[in-house]
């Protein structure tokens, strides 16, 4: 086994483990943003910043690079590579026209999803350390942001949709174990989740209301979109009729046949109300610095106080990503100018 083979296959970093099935799973290390960099750098064989071209076949399962800037390995600017996509879901998606930072291992082309490659812009700041040796800015200390909101919960306005005002919403029915059909077919209210013929990058329900009209509810944005806390919102569209379809492929599914124009029921940015925590120390291993400017965070309910009159810049600032209250997901990033904080009680 080589030594990029053994380094994709073992390390606990920046890198793609394919699993059973060929779908993609990933380990990312405990570590902080300046020790990420610095493995990531050595046990990488080639690192380079790479233009994709476009290509003659959008069928080909493979892209075209052009190697704009070389940071470690026998590859140069003006070099043409060519990435085949065959690591099923463990492949990088390579748009034309796009730029990205490329570590790859064993051999220039070979890139794959979990490790540090993304795509950036010219001055993003991975790219000027590797350029010039200088470290991105490195948080010293954390404020998070404080939200509440009406919550939008799909499942909540799915199941009023079934039952009279003032009554508890109904629950879900299962799509997979039959229930779902068995209650469309007696014309019964019923919901369940969207299946085969839903966009799996939404949350989607679809059934039957208490006056016997079907609908399809669209929770927005796209979960892997959304950012921030109290910014979800949910859409109604009333359908001429649901279908249903049994079997693989694709798989369990209703259709909303000949769908109404899309209405919104609820909107948490409504009554989003937010404000900032004061300054904390940053805990010690708390984020995946994927993007040195951009980490996620998972935080403790735990907050622990900043030291009166230390330097507290770089600051992260921390957006929850999750429910309101408790420990939970944060996107943050890194700010480099003072902003006015509140002081501790």
């Amino acid at each position: 086994m080589s030594r990029g083979t053994w380094w994709i296959a073992v390390l606990v970093g920046w890198l793609a483990v394919p699993a059973a099935g060929w779908a993609c799973s990933c380990a990312f290390p405990d570590v902080g943003l300046v020790e990420g960099l610095k493995a990531a750098r050595a046990h990488a064989d080639f690192i380079y910043l790479a233009r994709i071209h476009d290509t003659d076949d959008p069928s080909e399962d493979s892209a075209t690079l052009e190697v704009l800037e070389s940071f470690k390995g026998a590859v140069k600017a003006g070099d043409v590579l060519r990435v085949f996509q065959d690591q099923g879901d463990c492949s990088l998606p390579l748009p034309p026209g796009s730029t990205w930072l490329l570590y790859a291992y064993d051999r220039p082309t070979g890139v794959v999803k979990c490790t540090r490659s993304r795509s950036v812009l010219l001055d993003d700041s991975e790219v000027v350390w590797l350029r010039t040796g200088n470290l991105p800015p490195v948080p010293v200390s954390l404020q998070r942001e404080t939200v509440s909101c009406d919550a939008c919960d799909i499942e909540e306005v799915a199941g009023r949709l079934l039952v009279a005002p003032g009554m508890p919403p109904a629950r879900r029915s299962s799509l997979y174990s039959g229930e779902s059909e068995t209650r469309w077919k007696a014309g019964q209210p019923f919901f369940t989740e969207g299946g085969a013929f839903t966009d799996p990058s939404f949350v989607v329900r679809v059934g039957m209301s208490r006056e016997g009209r079907a609908f399809e509810l669209t929770e927005l944005p796209q979960w892997s979109h959304l950012e921030k806390t109290c910014e979800r919102r949910v859409q109604l569209r009333w359908c001429k009729r649901l279908e249903f379809h049994k079997g693989y492929p694709p798989g369990n599914g209703f259709r909303c046949v000949e769908p109404e124009r899309p209405q919104e029921v609820c909107d948490e940015r409504r009554s989003r109300k937010a404000g900032w925590l004061p300054m904390e120390r940053l805990p010690p291993y708390a984020c995946f610095w994927f993007r040195p400017d951009a980490p996620f965070c998972e935080l403790s309910d735990a907050r622990f106080p900043f030291p009166a009159g230390s330097p507290s810049l770089p600051v992260l600032a921390c957006h929850r990503t999750g429910p309101v209250n408790g420990p939970g997901r944060y996107s943050c990033e890194v700010g480099t100018t003072p902003t006015r904080v509140p002081s501790e009680p």
